[in-house]
């Protein structure tokens, strides 16, 4: 039976029309039960979401000339939802799932969809939505039919199902959405703590840009006045933006861009905060010039890094960092950046949001991501630091799993083709997924090395195997979302991803990491595609800067195999012999 009910009405004038025709249980719920509520104009489209537990009454108060919005956007229709779920907690969870995806259903139409910012938006932090009894129940008795079965046949959404809607941005990252105890408290306490610095410590995939978009909005409430800069990567900078603007936090207090920029507007700031501070430039040769150009700013001559000129500029630093993902000797270097934030509060994340495991399976994805690390880094001694939150005791059988929908597997023979079917195939079965393909950035006698001048031609390929052609991704900003006719099918780098959630993820291990003849994994300088990953050659006479480079490379492909939510496959282009049995052994895998 139907675990939710609706009344839907006309408005006319401000008034409810056909209230007089509904039963006498009905107008009850409406003068007196919990519920949520939205308004649609048919010709304005414009849309209106809120909870109430009186309905009647809230509606006379939308109505009674104070709100601009309810004169002015000629709304004719609402629809109230009643549910046996529907205590605080249930109700503070469907309204803000309904406003997330009302806003991504219309994301090409800003200011469509409105609510109660006062309200929901200061939920974030330590009033956010938490689990509770019945929550798994709510959504799926409640919120996806009443999109797929009420909303959609009434024409009130474009998205005929929400599954089309759960894997764009506004969605994962939207600042209304649920968060867990630990965000929440996080952000309650650097709120309460204008003062204090923070870095906050995540694997990939462990909610630091939720966490962000949820940390802005709550400083823009309970700071008025404030100005905030967010610092983020270039692949992420047009997708902030539009998250912010699309939840009406687009004020003149708060800037979205990248660090170049933000410190080139040599303003200064109450509050900034950094996406992916392991990215962040240090004065380093072999980089873009823009980069270095910061270090000729009056006051910023003396400064090494960008962190360093960003403390300069900001009263309170806030640095969302994984030491794991520095993939080039431009980035901060760690003893730099441990330096910078010496008295500055550690915290760190735990819960994996990104990689989902089967059900049913004897493994979990916090197996896999400490697998993956044992994998990649188990002799270089970062796992033994406390910044990269590792635990030995992972269950290998996330690698063993052999079965058609094991989480983790790889290909032998022809990496390009079986990477390509296995994600062709899964797109035959769910459409919405975004799936790619990525690689390292490996060169050789069948990988053609990238130029920046390539990517508007799409006749110019750089992975070749009998007779399959592929090119690199033709622009590292925004490259998901592009519109190329042959995106689906561009092989990804990790200067495109990095950051980034996708469904399926296929990744070719290339001839630049290989075992050494000590039984360890090295990274090998010639055959590695990007100059700028490298050292000089003079450089690279000092043993450090070897070891360095090597995790650079692993870096990347440490980046490459945590991209995907429902699954990945590897592919070892040229063979790679020594990396795969290398990978059989460490893991345990066996024949």
């Amino acid at each position: 039976m139907a675990k939710y009910s609706i009344v839907e009405l006309a408005v006319s004038n401000g008034n409810l029309v056909g209230v007089d025709q509904l039963s006498n249980n009905q107008k009850r719920a409406l003068e007196l039960n919990n519920a949520i509520y939205i308004y649609r104009g048919t010709r304005s489209k414009k849309v209106y979401i809120g909870q109430t537990m009186h309905f009647i009454e809230r509606h006379k108060q939308h109505y009674n000339g104070t709100e601009e919005k309810f004169s002015t956007a000629d709304f004719n229709k609402v629809i109230v939802i009643f549910s046996v779920y529907f205590n605080r907690s249930a109700m503070d969870d469907v309204e803000s799932q309904l406003i997330t995806y009302f806003m991504t259903d219309n994301s090409k139409k800003a200011g469509t969809v409105s609510f109660d910012h006062d309200d929901v938006i200061n939920r974030t932090g330590g009033n956010s939505v938490n689990e509770y009894v019945g929550r798994e129940n709510v959504a799926s008795d409640v919120i996806l039919p009443l999109w797929e079965k009420e909303l959609w046949p009434r024409s009130w959404v474009s998205s005929s199902t929400l599954e089309e809607l759960r894997t764009k941005e506004l969605v994962k990252y939207s600042p209304i959405k649920q968060l867990t105890p630990e965000q929440g408290q996080l952000i309650t306490e650097i709120i309460h703590n204008p003062d204090r610095n923070y870095v906050i410590n995540g694997d990939a995939g462990t909610g630091k840009t939720v966490l962000l978009t949820h940390l802005v909005a709550s400083i823009l409430k309970e700071r008025p006045g404030a100005k905030v800069g967010v610092v983020v990567q270039p692949n992420w900078e047009k997708t902030g933006e539009n998250i912010f603007k699309i939840y009406g936090m687009n004020s003149r207090y708060l800037s979205v861009t990248t660090a170049t920029k933000i410190i080139t507007g040599n303003e200064r700031y109450d509050v900034i905060i950094v996406d992916e501070a392991h990215k962040l430039s240090r004065k380093y040769g072999k980089q873009h010039p823009s980069f270095g150009q910061v270090y000729k700013i009056p006051g910023f001559e003396d400064c090494n890094s960008h962190l360093e000129i960003l403390q300069k500029m900001g009263k309170q630093i806030i640095l969302m960092y994984d030491v794991l993902q520095a993939i080039r000797p431009a980035n901060i270097t760690r003893e730099m950046f441990q330096q910078l934030t010496a008295g500055y509060e550690k915290k760190f994340l735990h819960t994996q949001f990104r990689i989902q495991t089967p059900k049913g399976k004897s493994y979990t994805s916090d197996d896999y991501v400490n697998g993956i690390k044992y994998l990649l880094y188990k002799d270089t001694g970062l796992l033994a630091s406390d910044l990269t939150n590792y635990n030995p005791d992972f269950s290998r059988d996330v690698f063993r799993d052999k079965s058609e929908d094991a989480y983790f597997g790889y290909f032998t023979g022809k990496p390009m083709h079986q990477l390509i079917d296995w994600i062709e195939e899964d797109r035959n079965f769910h459409a919405e997924h975004i799936n790619r393909v990525l690689s390292g950035m490996f060169c050789c006698s069948t990988a053609d090395k990238w130029s920046s001048t390539h990517g508007k031609d799409p006749s110019i390929t750089h992975f070749h195997e009998d007779g399959l052609n592929r090119r690199w991704n033709s622009t590292q900003e925004n490259w998901i979302n592009i519109g190329d006719e042959d995106a689906e099918d561009q092989i990804g780098s990790v200067f495109a991803v990095q950051g980034i959630d996708l469904n399926k993820v296929g990744v070719m291990i290339g001839p630049d990491i290989r075992v050494n003849e000590d039984g360890k994994l090295e990274a090998v300088p010639d055959k590695h595609n990007n100059t700028n990953n490298k050292f000089s050659v003079e450089e690279m006479t000092d043993p450090m800067n070897q070891f360095e480079f090597t995790l650079y490379i692993l870096n990347q492909y440490y980046v490459l195999l945590t991209r995907g939510i429902d699954g990945i496959r590897l592919g070892f282009w040229d063979g790679n012999d020594s990396f795969r049995k290398y990978m059989e052994d460490t893991l345990d895998i066996g024949a």
